[in-house]
């Protein structure tokens, strides 16, 4: 039975917005099962209306997920999806966790799970700074489109008195490399972590960030980038981000 249902979603994921149709073949090498196993599996999910096929006989998602897409979006949202992964990683990382989005010109704290621990962050939901400095900032700063990128990079590297060719480096540096980490820069003795959180469309509209003392974090960094990354990387997926 789950054999049967990882096929049926492999199938779904086959789709993309690159990918909006595809031949049986391509199902079929996408799967790598042999065909009459995929056509089975295919012509039960047109049966069932999940699939169309259209006159070039290639396939595509019919209109079912865009009803069901839309129950997805008003039953969950992204505190909801992210508040138990960040429970998580708080617990084992024993620091303050925050969710952050941008806005404009501002980065936007949408929720905290705080740690125990002494000489812990303060952070507070809805909280609203300047889209300037440490690892949030420029992590967010690194997943906006190109043209709102080249404004918030200007502003930054201004108020910051930096050049702007080597802020804009160093925001796609984080970009590729995948992770943001500040030590000292927005707040004295505080190190943050950062890694984006991607969406259907491989956008990061938002992200999560690991901030504690650096006293505290500095020795354990680069096991806090593997943490963050992977429990970013776990939302992301529930996001329905593909890997």
């Amino acid at each position: 039975m789950m054999r049967g249902v990882q096929r049926t979603l492999a199938v779904f994921e086959c789709f993309d917005s690159k990918h909006t149709s595809r031949s049986l073949q391509e199902i079929v090498n996408a799967l790598k099962l042999p065909k009459s196993t995929t056509f089975r599996i295919v012509a039960s999910l047109v049966e069932a209306g999940y699939l169309v096929r259209l006159p070039d006989q290639d396939y595509c998602l019919s209109f079912k997920f865009v009803r069901l897409g839309g129950l997805v979006g008003s039953t969950l949202n992204i505190r909801a999806i992210a508040r138990p992964v960040m429970e998580r990683l708080a617990k084992i990382c024993n620091e303050t966790v925050t969710l952050n989005t941008v806005s404009e010109n501002q980065r936007i704290c949408l929720d905290v799970v705080d740690t125990p621990s002494a000489l812990m962050s303060v952070s507070k939901p809805g909280e609203h700074l300047p889209l300037v400095e440490g690892s949030t900032a420029k992590m967010l700063i690194a997943w906006l489109p190109a043209a709102d990128q080249r404004i918030a990079i200007a502003a930054a590297a201004k108020l910051r008195k930096l050049k702007r060719s080597e802020f804009a480096a160093e925001i796609a540096r984080i970009h590729e490399q995948g992770y943001a980490v500040t030590h000292g820069e927005r707040v004295r003795g505080l190190t943050a972590v950062s890694a984006p959180i991607q969406d259907l469309e491989r956008e990061g509209h938002y992200c999560l960030t690991i901030t504690g003392p650096q006293v505290r974090m500095q020795s354990q960094v680069k096991n806090l980038i593997r943490m963050v990354i992977e429990a970013a990387a776990d939302i992301s997926r529930q996001l329905g981000a593909q890997s």
